[in-house]
């Protein structure tokens, strides 16, 4: 029961979050559409900061399925970078016929709101973080060993600027309302790992 209650506030908070942000979603709000008494989320969410950190955690999880069968090893190392490109672009288009936008990433936005609420949020984004880049890493190093990219490329170099690039497309896929926006990390990725 309790196990229930705590997962319904996450899933509601979740849900306003993604369509909206963190701070403009309020407890209330959170209360109001998980059904519960303040009392409750309080009990299992002593601050919004750690209702932020289970979202973060909720969030997380769906991603790291996606991580996990995207980089599966049954096709070349590049290749699997380009099956999470398209699986992230597919997501965020789900996501906008779900909202009637699309919301960007809901690891990237929710991460820059966190991490300036304390220590807690910042350890749990940096660990997310670094395990995300790892599959990038893991990948363009597989790659490297192939020959596939330069002897020269630093794949954990390359993997936190591949990062970095697809927030910076979820962004715009988010302002231009274009999940597809984010499809051009698969050729932007090249150029990355040749100019490194």
């Amino acid at each position: 029961m309790a196990r229930d209650t705590r997962e319904r506030i996450v899933a509601a908070a979740r849900d306003l979050v993604h369509a909206a942000s963190l701070a403009e979603v309020s407890t209330e709000d959170v209360c109001r559409a998980a059904g519960v008494h303040k009392g409750s989320l309080y009990h299992f969410f002593p601050s919004k900061e750690a209702l932020g950190v289970a979202v973060l955690e909720c969030n997380w999880t769906l991603m790291r399925t996606m991580l996990d069968a995207a980089f599966s090893d049954d096709v070349p190392p590049l290749a699997r970078i380009d099956r999470f490109v398209d699986r992230f672009a597919d997501r965020l288009t789900v996501m906008r016929e779900t909202m009637g936008a699309t919301p960007g990433c809901p690891l990237g936005g929710l991460i820059g709101e966190l991490v300036g609420h304390g220590d807690q949020a910042r350890t749990q984004a940096t660990r997310v973080l670094n395990a995300w880049t790892q599959n990038f890493t893991d990948a363009i190093s597989e790659a490297k060993g192939r020959g596939e990219v330069g002897s020269a490329v630093e794949a954990a170099t390359v993997a936190v600027r591949l990062l970095a690039h697809l927030q910076g497309l979820a962004l715009l896929a988010m302002a231009y309302d274009d999940p597809q926006v984010v499809l051009t990390a698969k050729q932007d990725f090249r150029l990355l790992a040749i100019s490194s």
